[in-house]
């Protein structure tokens, strides 16, 4: 994995530096609100329905029924399977069938199928979900410290102050939308958590930071650590400690009858070089 590689719990991974990608659309092609599935579908009849609806799901011209997507599915050997099973790598969906003029639904009973695969054109909202995580373009902790870190005025005993810098996305709350066609979904990251490893094998849990003001005395209220040891004793060639926060970001997202979570962790380094304050007592003779 390159180091401007995010990965998600889920499995997908994307570059930090992203740009949006260019759609062209042929003449045959059917009209869309932004070039993904199409907005309107025709039923056997030839009449115009909408091809997704936000409680009902996609529309399925050969059964003349909108198919929403059980989450979570049954459990295996419910009677709901009606024979197949998970294994066969279809899934379950309510069925609501009766499609009048308008698309509006001509009747309230629904029932459950079995399909091998989605609807034909049917737009999966947890891959916008991951569009939009995309598009939020969320940035690693921008590592700050009194002592600041390139001073060298760090020493044992002397309390260290840490801090990310504020930005939306750094520190959040941040939100983007995707939308293919019909379906859109909207997603939201905060900060839960920023961990700093602090080079001596100590770990310090804390949230955003108190950045530090002049004139401000004794230890952080909310992130701080004081170093033990020097770490030009420690660390070969008397250098400082490195440094390592990690920003935990938790985004949930809804839209397209579904809602889920997302957790990114992202990191970022720095160092402190910490000395020792030596004291010279002079005695005189008597």
């Amino acid at each position: 994995m390159s180091p401007d590689e995010i990965c998600l719990s889920s499995g997908f991974c994307y570059l930090e530096d992203i740009r949006p990608a260019l759609t062209s659309i042929s003449p045959s092609t059917p009209a869309t609100s932004n070039g993904g599935a199409p907005a309107s579908c025709s039923d056997a009849g030839g009449r115009m329905v909408p091809c997704y609806s936000d409680n009902l799901g996609w529309y399925e011209q050969s059964s003349d029924c909108y198919l929403g997507l059980m989450d979570p599915q049954p459990p295996p050997g419910s009677p709901l399977w009606d024979g197949h099973t998970p294994d066969e790598g279809g899934a379950l969906y309510t069925a609501n069938c009766g499609v009048q003029d308008g698309g509006s639904i001509g009747s309230t009973a629904t029932s459950v199928v079995w399909r091998r695969g989605p609807p034909t054109g049917s737009v999966d909202p947890a891959v916008l979900a991951r569009r939009a995580i995309a598009a939020m373009q969320l940035q690693p902790p921008l590592i700050r410290t009194a002592p600041p870190q390139e001073s060298g005025s760090a020493l044992v005993g002397l309390p260290v102050w840490m801090w990310t810098e504020r930005g939306e996305i750094v520190s959040g709350p941040i939100t983007r939308s995707a939308t293919d066609g019909p379906v859109s979904v909207e997603a939201t990251g905060v900060v839960t958590g920023i961990t700093w490893d602090m080079g001596d094998g100590n770990t310090v849990p804390c949230g955003l930071g108190t950045p530090y003001r002049a004139g401000a005395d004794g230890p952080s209220p909310d992130c701080g650590h004081t170093y033990a040891r020097s770490s030009v004793r420690q660390v070969p060639g008397g250098g400082p400690w490195p440094i390592t926060a990690t920003t935990t970001w938790t985004v949930t997202w809804s839209g397209g009858g579904r809602a889920g979570s997302e957790v990114v962790q992202l990191s970022s380094s720095g160092e402190l070089l910490v000395g020792e304050l030596h004291v010279l007592n002079q005695y005189g003779s008597s």
